[in-house]
Protein backbone atom coordinates (compact mmCIF):
# COMPACT_ATOMS: atom_id res chain seq x y z
CA UNK A 1 0.00 0.00 0.00
CA UNK A 2 1.14 3.51 -0.81
CA UNK A 3 1.67 5.86 2.13
CA UNK A 4 -0.97 8.52 2.70
CA UNK A 5 1.66 11.21 2.18
CA UNK A 6 2.61 9.83 -1.23
CA UNK A 7 -1.04 9.35 -2.18
CA UNK A 8 -1.74 12.96 -1.22
CA UNK A 9 1.14 14.31 -3.29
CA UNK A 10 0.37 12.10 -6.29
CA UNK A 11 -3.26 13.22 -6.26
CA UNK A 12 -2.19 16.85 -6.00
CA UNK A 13 0.10 16.45 -9.00
CA UNK A 14 -2.56 14.65 -11.01
CA UNK A 15 -5.02 17.45 -10.26
CA UNK A 16 -2.46 19.90 -11.64
CA UNK A 17 -1.96 17.74 -14.73
CA UNK A 18 -5.71 17.73 -15.40
CA UNK A 19 -6.13 21.46 -14.81
CA UNK A 20 -3.11 22.36 -16.93
CA UNK A 21 -4.62 20.36 -19.79
CA UNK A 22 -7.88 22.31 -19.51
CA UNK A 23 -6.16 25.66 -19.00
CA UNK A 24 -4.89 25.36 -22.58
CA UNK A 25 -8.49 24.95 -23.85
CA UNK A 26 -9.42 28.58 -23.18
CA UNK A 27 -10.89 30.24 -26.27
CA UNK A 28 -9.32 33.69 -26.19
CA UNK A 29 -11.17 34.83 -29.34
CA UNK A 30 -14.80 34.02 -28.58
CA UNK A 31 -14.69 33.33 -24.85
CA UNK A 32 -15.21 30.25 -22.77
CA UNK A 33 -13.43 26.99 -23.49
CA UNK A 34 -13.10 24.80 -26.54
CA UNK A 35 -15.58 22.00 -26.06
CA UNK A 36 -14.48 19.16 -28.31
CA UNK A 37 -11.30 17.30 -29.17
CA UNK A 38 -10.88 13.84 -30.62
CA UNK A 39 -9.17 10.84 -29.06
CA UNK A 40 -5.73 12.30 -29.85
CA UNK A 41 -6.59 15.72 -28.47
CA UNK A 42 -7.08 17.52 -31.79
CA UNK A 43 -9.33 20.48 -30.97
CA UNK A 44 -12.40 21.30 -33.06
CA UNK A 45 -12.54 25.05 -32.46
CA UNK A 46 -15.92 25.60 -34.10
CA UNK A 47 -17.72 22.92 -32.10
CA UNK A 48 -20.65 24.18 -30.04
CA UNK A 49 -20.16 25.01 -26.38
CA UNK A 50 -22.16 23.24 -23.71
CA UNK A 51 -23.23 25.38 -20.77
CA UNK A 52 -23.03 22.27 -18.60
CA UNK A 53 -19.39 21.79 -19.56
CA UNK A 54 -18.64 25.41 -18.70
CA UNK A 55 -20.42 25.17 -15.34
CA UNK A 56 -18.25 22.20 -14.45
CA UNK A 57 -15.07 23.92 -15.67
CA UNK A 58 -15.98 26.97 -13.57
CA UNK A 59 -16.40 24.76 -10.53
CA UNK A 60 -13.12 22.89 -11.13
CA UNK A 61 -10.90 25.95 -11.50
CA UNK A 62 -12.64 27.78 -8.65
CA UNK A 63 -12.17 24.85 -6.29
CA UNK A 64 -8.58 24.37 -7.43
CA UNK A 65 -7.82 28.01 -6.69
CA UNK A 66 -9.46 27.72 -3.26
CA UNK A 67 -7.43 24.62 -2.40
CA UNK A 68 -4.08 25.23 -4.16
CA UNK A 69 -4.03 29.06 -4.32
CA UNK A 70 -2.38 29.13 -7.75
CA UNK A 71 -3.28 32.42 -9.53
CA UNK A 72 -3.68 30.89 -12.99
CA UNK A 73 -6.58 28.81 -11.70
CA UNK A 74 -8.37 31.98 -10.58
CA UNK A 75 -7.63 33.48 -13.99
CA UNK A 76 -9.17 30.49 -15.77
CA UNK A 77 -12.17 30.47 -13.44
CA UNK A 78 -12.81 34.17 -14.09
CA UNK A 79 -12.50 33.63 -17.85
CA UNK A 80 -15.15 30.90 -17.61
CA UNK A 81 -17.37 32.91 -15.26
CA UNK A 82 -17.52 35.88 -17.62
CA UNK A 83 -18.51 33.61 -20.51
CA UNK A 84 -21.36 32.08 -18.51
CA UNK A 85 -22.51 35.47 -17.22
CA UNK A 86 -22.40 37.15 -20.61
CA UNK A 87 -23.58 34.39 -22.95
CA UNK A 88 -25.24 31.51 -21.11
CA UNK A 89 -27.77 33.50 -19.07
CA UNK A 90 -31.13 34.18 -20.72
CA UNK A 91 -31.63 37.89 -20.05
CA UNK A 92 -35.30 37.77 -21.11
CA UNK A 93 -36.77 34.66 -19.45
CA UNK A 94 -34.13 33.86 -16.83
CA UNK A 95 -32.12 30.71 -16.32
CA UNK A 96 -29.29 29.40 -18.47
CA UNK A 97 -29.42 27.87 -21.92
CA UNK A 98 -28.43 24.28 -22.64
CA UNK A 99 -26.13 24.79 -25.62
CA UNK A 100 -24.39 27.58 -27.51
CA UNK A 101 -22.50 27.81 -30.78
CA UNK A 102 -18.77 28.43 -30.71
CA UNK A 103 -19.33 32.19 -30.71
CA UNK A 104 -21.66 32.01 -27.71
CA UNK A 105 -25.06 32.28 -29.41
CA UNK A 106 -27.80 29.91 -28.14
CA UNK A 107 -28.56 26.91 -30.34
CA UNK A 108 -30.58 24.95 -27.76
CA UNK A 109 -32.32 27.34 -25.34
CA UNK A 110 -34.12 24.75 -23.22
CA UNK A 111 -33.94 25.09 -19.44
CA UNK A 112 -33.14 21.72 -17.91
CA UNK A 113 -32.92 21.75 -14.12
CA UNK A 114 -29.84 19.48 -14.25
CA UNK A 115 -28.04 22.27 -16.10
CA UNK A 116 -29.34 25.09 -13.88
CA UNK A 117 -28.07 23.14 -10.88
CA UNK A 118 -24.54 22.78 -12.18
CA UNK A 119 -24.36 26.49 -12.92
CA UNK A 120 -25.45 27.15 -9.31
CA UNK A 121 -22.72 24.76 -8.18
CA UNK A 122 -20.04 26.50 -10.23
CA UNK A 123 -21.14 30.03 -9.33
CA UNK A 124 -21.28 29.21 -5.62
CA UNK A 125 -17.77 27.77 -5.66
CA UNK A 126 -16.52 30.77 -7.62
CA UNK A 127 -17.94 33.04 -4.92
CA UNK A 128 -16.32 30.96 -2.18
CA UNK A 129 -12.98 31.13 -4.01
CA UNK A 130 -13.01 34.80 -5.01
CA UNK A 131 -15.67 36.65 -3.01
CA UNK A 132 -17.38 37.81 -6.22
CA UNK A 133 -20.84 38.81 -4.93
CA UNK A 134 -22.30 39.07 -8.42
CA UNK A 135 -21.75 35.33 -8.89
CA UNK A 136 -23.56 34.50 -5.65
CA UNK A 137 -26.47 36.76 -6.58
CA UNK A 138 -26.76 34.98 -9.92
CA UNK A 139 -26.69 31.59 -8.17
CA UNK A 140 -29.45 32.64 -5.77
CA UNK A 141 -31.50 33.91 -8.70
CA UNK A 142 -31.21 30.53 -10.42
CA UNK A 143 -32.24 28.84 -7.18
CA UNK A 144 -35.36 31.02 -7.03
CA UNK A 145 -36.21 30.19 -10.65
CA UNK A 146 -35.93 26.46 -9.97
CA UNK A 147 -38.18 26.77 -6.94
CA UNK A 148 -40.72 28.89 -8.81
CA UNK A 149 -40.88 26.79 -11.97
CA UNK A 150 -39.75 23.26 -11.17
CA UNK A 151 -40.54 22.39 -7.55
CA UNK A 152 -43.27 19.75 -7.41
CA UNK A 153 -45.58 20.81 -4.58
CA UNK A 154 -47.76 17.72 -5.04
CA UNK A 155 -45.27 14.83 -5.12
CA UNK A 156 -42.03 16.43 -3.95
CA UNK A 157 -38.76 16.85 -5.74
CA UNK A 158 -38.42 18.66 -9.04
CA UNK A 159 -39.80 18.35 -12.52
CA UNK A 160 -36.84 18.60 -14.83
CA UNK A 161 -37.30 19.66 -18.46
CA UNK A 162 -38.51 23.06 -19.68
CA UNK A 163 -38.39 25.15 -22.83
CA UNK A 164 -36.91 28.62 -22.94
CA UNK A 165 -40.07 30.17 -21.48
CA UNK A 166 -40.15 27.59 -18.63
CA UNK A 167 -43.04 25.54 -20.03
CA UNK A 168 -42.68 21.76 -19.39
CA UNK A 169 -41.29 19.60 -22.22
CA UNK A 170 -40.32 15.94 -22.56
CA UNK A 171 -37.35 14.97 -20.37
CA UNK A 172 -35.05 13.66 -23.09
CA UNK A 173 -31.68 15.02 -21.99
CA UNK A 174 -31.05 12.80 -18.96
CA UNK A 175 -33.59 10.05 -19.56
CA UNK A 176 -31.86 7.03 -21.08
CA UNK A 177 -33.68 4.05 -19.59
CA UNK A 178 -32.95 0.74 -21.25
CA UNK A 179 -36.68 0.06 -21.19
CA UNK A 180 -37.32 3.10 -23.37
CA UNK A 181 -39.52 4.83 -20.80
CA UNK A 182 -39.45 8.62 -20.85
CA UNK A 183 -39.37 9.54 -17.17
CA UNK A 184 -40.32 12.89 -15.68
CA UNK A 185 -37.79 12.64 -12.83
CA UNK A 186 -34.35 11.12 -12.45
CA UNK A 187 -31.95 10.24 -9.67
CA UNK A 188 -29.13 11.98 -11.51
CA UNK A 189 -30.82 15.37 -11.68
CA UNK A 190 -31.94 15.21 -8.06
CA UNK A 191 -28.50 14.17 -6.83
CA UNK A 192 -26.96 17.18 -8.53
CA UNK A 193 -29.69 19.57 -7.40
CA UNK A 194 -28.78 18.47 -3.87
CA UNK A 195 -25.09 18.94 -4.64
CA UNK A 196 -25.79 22.45 -5.92
CA UNK A 197 -27.98 23.43 -2.97
CA UNK A 198 -25.34 22.12 -0.57
CA UNK A 199 -22.70 24.35 -2.12
CA UNK A 200 -25.11 27.30 -2.36
CA UNK A 201 -25.94 27.03 1.33
CA UNK A 202 -22.24 26.90 2.19
CA UNK A 203 -21.84 30.13 0.22
CA UNK A 204 -25.00 31.97 1.26
CA UNK A 205 -26.31 30.52 4.56
CA UNK A 206 -29.74 31.26 3.15
CA UNK A 207 -32.44 29.57 5.27
CA UNK A 208 -34.69 28.86 2.28
CA UNK A 209 -31.83 26.98 0.67
CA UNK A 210 -31.32 25.06 3.94
CA UNK A 211 -35.01 24.11 4.01
CA UNK A 212 -35.08 22.86 0.42
CA UNK A 213 -31.72 21.10 0.72
CA UNK A 214 -32.92 19.21 3.79
CA UNK A 215 -36.24 18.30 2.20
CA UNK A 216 -34.47 17.02 -0.91
CA UNK A 217 -32.01 14.95 1.11
CA UNK A 218 -34.89 13.34 3.00
CA UNK A 219 -36.74 12.67 -0.26
CA UNK A 220 -33.68 10.92 -1.66
CA UNK A 221 -33.54 8.63 1.36
CA UNK A 222 -37.28 7.94 1.19
CA UNK A 223 -37.79 7.64 -2.58
CA UNK A 224 -34.52 7.16 -4.45
CA UNK A 225 -32.38 4.91 -2.23
CA UNK A 226 -34.03 1.49 -2.46
CA UNK A 227 -34.07 -1.35 0.05
CA UNK A 228 -30.94 -2.89 -1.50
CA UNK A 229 -29.13 0.42 -0.86
CA UNK A 230 -28.83 1.31 -4.52
CA UNK A 231 -30.17 4.39 -6.23
CA UNK A 232 -33.18 3.90 -8.43
CA UNK A 233 -32.41 5.74 -11.66
CA UNK A 234 -35.62 6.95 -13.37
CA UNK A 235 -39.05 7.82 -12.03
CA UNK A 236 -42.55 8.93 -12.89
CA UNK A 237 -43.72 12.20 -11.47
CA UNK A 238 -45.36 10.22 -8.64
CA UNK A 239 -42.00 8.54 -7.78
CA UNK A 240 -42.71 5.11 -9.24
CA UNK A 241 -39.36 3.69 -10.38
CA UNK A 242 -39.31 2.80 -14.08
CA UNK A 243 -35.79 1.40 -14.39
CA UNK A 244 -34.18 -1.79 -13.08
CA UNK A 245 -30.54 -0.84 -13.70
CA UNK A 246 -27.95 -0.30 -10.97
CA UNK A 247 -25.29 2.36 -11.53
CA UNK A 248 -22.40 1.57 -9.20
CA UNK A 249 -20.68 4.82 -10.14
CA UNK A 250 -23.67 6.90 -9.08
CA UNK A 251 -24.12 4.84 -5.92
CA UNK A 252 -20.58 5.48 -4.70
CA UNK A 253 -20.63 9.10 -5.89
CA UNK A 254 -23.91 9.69 -4.10
CA UNK A 255 -22.60 8.13 -0.91
CA UNK A 256 -20.15 10.97 -0.43
CA UNK A 257 -22.23 13.78 -1.96
CA UNK A 258 -25.06 12.97 0.45
CA UNK A 259 -22.52 13.13 3.27
CA UNK A 260 -21.48 16.58 2.03
CA UNK A 261 -25.12 17.62 2.35
CA UNK A 262 -25.29 16.07 5.83
CA UNK A 263 -22.40 18.34 6.87
CA UNK A 264 -24.49 21.41 5.95
CA UNK A 265 -27.90 20.19 7.18
CA UNK A 266 -28.81 21.61 10.59
CA UNK A 267 -31.26 18.80 11.46
CA UNK A 268 -28.93 16.43 13.36
CA UNK A 269 -31.35 13.50 13.23
CA UNK A 270 -31.54 13.74 9.44
CA UNK A 271 -27.78 14.18 9.13
CA UNK A 272 -27.14 11.07 11.22
CA UNK A 273 -29.63 9.09 9.15
CA UNK A 274 -27.93 10.18 5.93
CA UNK A 275 -24.50 9.08 7.15
CA UNK A 276 -25.85 5.70 8.20
CA UNK A 277 -27.51 5.05 4.83
CA UNK A 278 -24.53 6.24 2.80
CA UNK A 279 -22.17 3.93 4.66
CA UNK A 280 -24.42 1.03 3.73
CA UNK A 281 -24.37 2.21 0.11
CA UNK A 282 -20.57 2.22 0.11
CA UNK A 283 -20.50 -1.25 1.64
CA UNK A 284 -22.89 -2.61 -1.00
CA UNK A 285 -20.85 -1.12 -3.84
CA UNK A 286 -17.67 -2.55 -2.33
CA UNK A 287 -19.29 -5.97 -2.08
CA UNK A 288 -21.04 -6.23 -5.45
CA UNK A 289 -19.56 -3.53 -7.68
CA UNK A 290 -15.82 -4.27 -7.67
CA UNK A 291 -13.95 -6.24 -10.33
CA UNK A 292 -11.26 -8.72 -9.37
CA UNK A 293 -8.52 -6.10 -9.85
CA UNK A 294 -10.37 -3.49 -7.78
CA UNK A 295 -11.93 -1.40 -10.56
CA UNK A 296 -15.53 -0.38 -10.05
CA UNK A 297 -18.02 -1.82 -12.51
CA UNK A 298 -20.26 0.51 -14.46
CA UNK A 299 -23.81 -0.88 -14.53
CA UNK A 300 -25.70 -3.96 -13.43
CA UNK A 301 -29.18 -5.31 -14.23
CA UNK A 302 -31.06 -8.36 -12.96
CA UNK A 303 -27.92 -9.87 -11.38
CA UNK A 304 -25.90 -9.45 -14.60
CA UNK A 305 -23.23 -6.93 -15.55
CA UNK A 306 -24.12 -4.73 -18.51
CA UNK A 307 -20.45 -4.16 -19.27
CA UNK A 308 -17.01 -4.45 -17.70
CA UNK A 309 -15.53 -1.21 -19.08
CA UNK A 310 -13.66 1.23 -16.85
CA UNK A 311 -15.17 4.70 -17.28
CA UNK A 312 -13.23 7.78 -16.25
CA UNK A 313 -15.84 9.30 -13.96
CA UNK A 314 -16.79 6.01 -12.29
CA UNK A 315 -13.24 5.32 -11.15
CA UNK A 316 -12.74 8.93 -10.04
CA UNK A 317 -15.88 8.94 -7.92
CA UNK A 318 -15.05 5.51 -6.51
CA UNK A 319 -11.67 6.72 -5.33
CA UNK A 320 -13.15 9.55 -3.29
CA UNK A 321 -16.27 7.61 -2.29
CA UNK A 322 -14.26 4.79 -0.74
CA UNK A 323 -11.92 7.24 0.94
CA UNK A 324 -14.94 9.00 2.43
CA UNK A 325 -16.10 5.66 3.84
CA UNK A 326 -12.61 5.09 5.25
CA UNK A 327 -12.76 8.45 7.02
CA UNK A 328 -16.08 7.46 8.61
CA UNK A 329 -15.01 4.00 9.76
CA UNK A 330 -11.20 3.77 9.82
CA UNK A 331 -11.75 0.48 7.97
CA UNK A 332 -8.55 -0.22 6.00
CA UNK A 333 -10.59 -2.12 3.42
CA UNK A 334 -12.05 1.14 2.14
CA UNK A 335 -8.64 2.81 2.06
CA UNK A 336 -7.28 -0.11 0.03
CA UNK A 337 -10.18 0.15 -2.44
CA UNK A 338 -9.53 3.88 -2.84
CA UNK A 339 -5.84 3.27 -3.52
CA UNK A 340 -6.62 0.54 -6.04
CA UNK A 341 -8.94 2.88 -7.92
CA UNK A 342 -6.13 5.42 -8.13
CA UNK A 343 -3.84 2.71 -9.46
CA UNK A 344 -6.42 1.80 -12.13
CA UNK A 345 -6.55 5.46 -13.06
CA UNK A 346 -2.77 5.79 -13.30
CA UNK A 347 -2.14 2.56 -15.19
CA UNK A 348 -5.22 2.38 -17.44
CA UNK A 349 -7.22 5.61 -17.72
CA UNK A 350 -4.52 8.26 -17.70
CA UNK A 351 -3.35 9.23 -21.20
CA UNK A 352 0.39 9.65 -20.82
CA UNK A 353 0.81 10.74 -24.45
CA UNK A 354 -1.91 13.33 -25.10
CA UNK A 355 -2.84 14.28 -21.55
CA UNK A 356 -5.96 14.02 -19.36
CA UNK A 357 -7.80 10.68 -19.07
CA UNK A 358 -9.39 8.40 -21.63
CA UNK A 359 -13.18 8.40 -21.72
CA UNK A 360 -13.13 4.66 -21.04
CA UNK A 361 -11.00 1.55 -21.39
CA UNK A 362 -11.96 -2.10 -21.58
CA UNK A 363 -11.35 -4.63 -18.82
CA UNK A 364 -7.75 -5.05 -19.98
CA UNK A 365 -6.93 -1.36 -20.07
CA UNK A 366 -7.29 -0.84 -23.82
CA UNK A 367 -8.77 2.59 -24.59
CA UNK A 368 -11.77 3.07 -26.86
CA UNK A 369 -10.28 5.15 -29.67
CA UNK A 370 -13.68 6.23 -30.98
CA UNK A 371 -14.33 8.15 -27.75
CA UNK A 372 -13.28 11.83 -27.75
CA UNK A 373 -10.91 13.30 -25.20
CA UNK A 374 -13.20 16.30 -24.67
CA UNK A 375 -16.92 16.65 -25.38
CA UNK A 376 -19.80 18.48 -23.68
CA UNK A 377 -20.10 15.82 -20.95
CA UNK A 378 -16.37 15.05 -20.57
CA UNK A 379 -14.83 17.62 -18.28
CA UNK A 380 -12.44 18.19 -15.33
CA UNK A 381 -15.28 17.97 -12.83
CA UNK A 382 -15.17 14.30 -11.80
CA UNK A 383 -11.45 13.58 -12.08
CA UNK A 384 -10.18 17.00 -11.03
CA UNK A 385 -12.53 17.01 -8.07
CA UNK A 386 -11.58 13.52 -6.94
CA UNK A 387 -7.86 14.36 -6.95
CA UNK A 388 -8.37 17.69 -5.18
CA UNK A 389 -10.67 16.07 -2.61
CA UNK A 390 -8.12 13.35 -1.91
CA UNK A 391 -5.40 15.96 -1.39
CA UNK A 392 -7.59 18.06 0.89
CA UNK A 393 -8.90 15.14 2.94
CA UNK A 394 -5.53 13.50 3.50
CA UNK A 395 -4.01 16.85 4.41
CA UNK A 396 -6.81 17.37 6.92
CA UNK A 397 -6.23 13.93 8.45
CA UNK A 398 -2.53 14.66 8.79
CA UNK A 399 -3.15 18.07 10.34
CA UNK A 400 -5.47 16.56 12.94
CA UNK A 401 -2.77 14.27 14.27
Amino acid sequence: MISLENLKEECKQEARNILDFWYAYQDKEFGGFYSYSDFNGNIEKEHGKGVLLHARILWAFSYAYKILKEPKYKEAATHCYKFIRDYAVDKEFGGVYWFLDYKGQPTDPQKHVYNQSFVIYGLSEYFLATGEKEALDLALNLFSLIEKNAFDEVYGGYREAYDRQWSPIENKLVCDTAEGVLSEKSMNTHLHILEAFTKLYEASHDETVQKQMSALAKLMLDKIVNKEKHFGLFYTREWDCCSHDVSFGHDIEGSWLLDEAADQITDKKLSDEIRKVTLEMAKVTARYGVDKDGATFNEFRDAHLLDTDRIWWVQAESMIGYFNAYQKTNDEKFLALSEVCFNIIKTQLKDNINGEWFWKVDRYGNPYKDCPKVEPWKCPYHNGRACLEMFKRIDSLQSAK
